[in-house]
């Protein structure tokens, strides 16, 4: 059986799961809440609350082709956890640095924060690394969900225990940031690899304390195939035509993307078979990504998947000097016809592919189907 297959028939047995549990438990109704974790891929607003100077990401056309304005999503539009909202039938989540009260988080929150890390900035100066990102890694944002949990549900025994059995978690995707800081400070690929257990056996804990605190669904994305991003692909080119593939993507990016989701799995296995009641399902971003980019006219594309639509020129249209929303960088006609919005984030459009490749197939079949949970809900 080809890889791509086993990765299919693994998560068509997780989702099985994961529906046994969401559709089949004694809760009545089916997800309530949604929280998520993770980085700018995820973060709908957090690193603007956070940055003293956001930077582009607070300017225009950030947010143009949905919010008619920048709002703290890495995108022209919807983000991930938009989508999956949508299809819970709930309103799109408060940041947590934009809370106040209960009542802004009564569908949930959203934890993630643009730069985030798995590991903590101790773990890179340990590297002798500049830890130049945003402080608040995963292990933070899980003590912000506890500071939430106690908004929600004062009493931490049965009120946190409902609570949590009846919410969705997203986790992630996390961890890519981790690779990048050494990356783009000039650390070798090969080092970098040995960075892998420590980052997942990060996102393990902070899944172990989600399951002890009583979450019932856990979805936990792999990472992106960073080797087809436009921005890595303008950051380290090569003459060196084997070093990219037949769609012209870098393949050492992908080689370690790979061993990070392979690892991933694995320890997701680990947590399964130690929590046999709770669904632990990996979501297979990498694959629903490399979909758009082998055959992006099928899902209503354009020909041309690792040009970025905000940038500022140059072949992938991702000069790391005029990034998207600075003065010299331009913008594309058609943003829905484009894969990447800026360099290293999706745009709506394929925010939106995604998703559904993951929810309802063919990532994920069966799909947790989160339109009919929403319907049943109370």
């Amino acid at each position: 059986m080809p890889a791509s297959s086993r990765v299919l028939v693994t998560v068509v047995t997780l989702l099985m799961a994961a529906c046994s549990v969401v559709l089949g438990g004694g809760g009545g109704g089916c997800f309530t809440r949604l929280f998520s974790f993770g980085d700018s891929i995820t973060d709908n607003g957090n690193w603007m609350h956070y940055a003293r100077s956001p930077g582009a990401v607070a300017r225009p056309p950030y947010g143009e082709t949905f919010f008619r304005r920048p709002n703290g999503r890495f995108c022209d539009g919807r983000i991930i956890i938009d989508h999956i909202a949508d299809a819970l039938g709930i309103p799109f989540l408060t940041p947590y640095l934009a809370g106040n009260s209960s009542e802004d988080y009564a569908h949930g929150a959203n934890f993630a924060v643009g730069g985030a890390t798995a590991l903590g900035h101790d773990y890179f100066r340990r590297k002798k690394l500049d830890a130049r990102f945003t402080p608040y890694s995963l292990r933070w944002q899980m003590s912000w969900l506890k500071k939430v949990l106690r908004m929600l549900a004062p009493e931490q025994g049965r009120g946190w225990s409902e609570l949590m059995s009846s919410s969705l978690f997203l986790v992630g995707e996390i961890g890519g940031n981790d690779y990048n800081q050494a990356l783009f400070q000039g650390r070798s690929v090969d080092e970098v690899k040995t960075y892998v257990p420590d980052v997942v056996a990060g996102i393990s804990a902070s899944l172990t304390e989600l399951i002890g605190l009583g979450a019932r669904t856990v979805v936990v994305p792999g990472n992106f195939p960073i080797g087809c991003n436009p921005g890595y692909l303008t950051k380290f080119p090569t003459n060196d035509t084997a070093q990219y593939d037949s769609m012209g993507c870098l393949r050492w990016p992908n080689d370690l993307t790979q061993l990070h989701n392979r690892a991933l799995r694995a320890e997701l296995a680990k947590l399964r078979r130690h929590h046999p009641g709770v669904a632990v399902v990996y979501a297979d971003y990498y694959a629903a990504a490399m979909d758009l980019t082998a055959d992006p006219r099928k899902q209503g594309f354009g020909g041309e998947p690792l040009v970025s639509c905000c940038g500022g020129g140059g072949p992938y249209n991702a000069n790391l000097t005029a990034h998207c929303g600075t003065r010299t960088a331009t913008t594309c006609k058609d943003p829905y016809a484009a894969v990447s919005w800026d360099g290293f984030h999706y745009t709506d459009h394929a925010y939106k592919v995604i998703t559904d490749g993951v929810f309802r197939g063919p990532h994920a079949v069966p799909p947790i189907t989160l339109a009919k949970c929403s319907r049943r809900r109370p």
